[in-house]
């Protein structure tokens, strides 16, 4: 036997034995880091093969809406693009159909958005679903402002409600949160957030009419002075961001209110996790 086929079959063999684990245990798991009936949970998922989850993608999904309770809420991302800028997206002129446009955001956000009585917010550009007994009001209003991120969006909303954002096998850098703590952060940055000029992104409604919202998109400079190992290395020495284990799969949270706290906290007490220009050069 090849050492390839080995490797496969050990992985194999651990996710069904000493990695596994099934919905009840991740529940469980989820009520000692804070989330239980009522929790407003917002989740960031990748889909690995050896991840020791007994069950489908459907089934992860029914066990996060179980965590919260119909009571609660259950927030993911469904941007309906990948490997592309905002404003690549919105050049192609595709309209965000908030009943049709696939998430590309990964498969359990995909058989999430697809499941009984999610609601889609409808942002052009970075669309949120909600689960649970107040979603359609968590999503409302979202094309109303010209910030995706901003006060008027679903994202202070995660603020309000001090939701508890998790990672399921999904990295930090993946948490969309992070851009409302910059939105909110904006004036002490050492470059513009958003593009100048707004943009405009067709989505259509649930009724199936096409509105055309202006929609910033995050500047060029923004993404490329943004230092974000400084942040998390903050967040986890202030004791707000969190990781684990259940199975073979990687676990990390934070609270919102945390979140915004302590990033708020670390630019106040000099340090920043963007650049300026001058130090990007000589860098």
């Amino acid at each position: 036997m090849k050492l390839a086929a080995i490797k496969q079959w050990a992985k194999d063999t651990a996710a069904r034995t000493i990695w596994a684990y099934g919905p009840d245990e991740l529940i469980t798991r989820l009520g000692r880091i804070g989330v239980r009936p009522g929790s407003t949970l917002m989740v960031h998922s990748s889909w690995l093969a050896h991840n020791g989850f007994r069950g489908k993608p459907a089934d992860l999904v029914r066990a996060l809406k179980k965590a919260v309770g119909e009571e609660g809420l259950l927030v993911m991302t469904s941007m309906p693009y990948h490997n592309m800028s905002s404003s690549q997206w919105l050049a192609r002129g595709k309209p965000m159909n908030v009943l049709r446009s696939p998430s590309m955001m990964g498969l359990v956000s995909e058989v999430f958005r697809r499941s009984e009585n999610v609601r889609r917010s409808l942002s052009p550009t970075h669309p949120l679903l909600a689960w649970g007994a107040d979603a359609e009001a968590f999503v409302a209003g979202h094309e109303a402002t010209d910030r995706p991120f901003g006060a008027a969006s679903p994202f202070a909303r995660l603020l309000e409600r001090d939701a508890l954002i998790l990672g399921f096998d999904a990295p930090f850098s993946s948490f969309t949160y992070t851009h409302f703590v910059e939105d909110q952060l904006e004036a002490t940055l050492p470059c513009a957030l958003y593009e100048p000029v707004a943009l405009e992104g067709v989505v259509i409604d649930r009724e199936g009419q096409s509105l055309t919202c202006p929609v910033r998109v995050l500047s060029p400079e923004a993404n490329r002075l943004r230092r974000e190992s400084r942040l998390v290395d903050h967040l986890t020495r202030s004791g707000v961001l969190h990781t684990g284990d259940i199975g073979h799969t990687r676990l990390s949270w934070i609270r919102a209110r945390d979140h915004s706290r302590e990033s708020r906290r670390f630019v106040d007490g000099g340090g920043h996790f963007f650049d300026t220009p001058q130090a990007a050069v000589a860098a």
